[in-house]
């Protein structure tokens, strides 16, 4: 049934999971705690992987309403979303909001996406348009197309690929990026948690492909939209990064992929994605140290976010 106006919409729990990442949790939860959504029908819960910067004390005049999971220690990223969805759960939460802590979402973002699910019972993933936090009107992902022969995640292009008719609420893809994604909690019923091998990294992707085995969509909403700063954690450490985006790969693949196309995969991540890692790695690293020499203070980013995105 497709929620309206007046109706009484779905409770939702928006897990935002945090590691010393003070500044940027802010924003976020003054964005969610904006939302143009019921408020006695959303829930926030932060999960605080053993935060040392008082991003507790900081926050809680930002959302006074949202609740507090403090972790003895860093359960990495996966463990920490579980414990989020874990408590919707035993609540009664219809939905799970998964969220990145350095993601800002519009206002209208949660209604359009429970109205994306509600509108079909199969949908099962829902997600917005990702654009970059430093460029707003630059779409930064609206869902990947996954090549299991050579581990290859292609971004989906709007109006190329997706979006090519201007009525399309929304678009079918076979994984989205995990920093925004609003789940039923019916799939997590019938296909489990997040993998919490994978720690960081791949777990979105990962659980997407179950979800859609299990026969439940993947979709982008075309008016729902995010801004997101982008691995604004994980990139104070960039070796440990690309440890993980390689090794999660694997297991990604050998989970997902089968025998036949492992066979193909295992010789291509040898001869292609290792010597790329190692080029894509040394270039990154060094535009991040120019990056930084140059970088000024800036403005905060305002919370609000157009919604005539377009992809440059």
């Amino acid at each position: 049934m497709k929620a309206k106006p007046g109706d009484a919409w779905p409770t939702v729990l928006a897990v935002i999971v945090t590691w010393n990442g003070r500044d940027d949790l802010a924003r976020c939860l003054e964005s969610v705690a904006r939302q143009d959504y019921p408020s006695e029908r959303l829930e926030i819960l932060v999960v605080d992987n053993a935060s040392t910067d008082d991003s507790q004390e900081t926050c809680r005049d930002i959302c006074p309403r949202a609740v507090w999971l403090r972790n003895p220690s860093n359960l990495g990223y996966a463990r920490a979303v579980n414990a989020g969805i874990r408590h919707g759960m035993a609540n009664g939460s219809r939905y799970v909001w998964v969220l990145n802590n350095d993601v800002i979402a519009g206002r209208g973002t949660l209604r359009q996406l429970v109205a994306a699910g509600e509108s079909h019972g199969d949908i099962g993933v829902i997600c917005p348009v990702v654009c970059a936090m430093e460029e707003p009107d630059r779409i930064e992902n609206i869902g990947y197309k996954i090549n299991f022969w050579t581990g290859r995640l292609r971004r989906r292009q709007m109006g190329h690929d997706i979006f090519t008719d201007s009525e399309q609420q929304y678009a079918h893809v076979d994984s989205v990026l995990g920093c925004s994604n609003l789940i039923k909690m019916e799939v997590v019923e019938r296909v489990g948690l997040f993998r919490e091998i994978y720690g960081v990294y791949f777990e979105e992707t990962d659980f997407n492909v179950r979800a859609r085995r299990s026969g439940f969509g993947v979709v982008v909403v075309r008016e729902a939209r995010v801004l997101h700063r982008g691995s604004s954690t994980m990139n104070r450490f960039i070796f440990r990064r690309a440890w993980l985006l390689l090794r999660n790969l694997l297991l990604f693949e050998w989970y997902n992929a089968g025998p036949v196309r492992l066979a193909v995969f295992i010789p291509w991540f040898a001869l292609v994605h290792l010597p790329w890692f190692v080029v894509r790695g040394c270039i990154y690293v060094a535009r991040a140290k120019l990056k930084a020499m140059r970088s000024r203070p800036s403005a905060r980013p305002a919370v609000n976010v157009s919604m005539g995105a377009k992809e440059n």
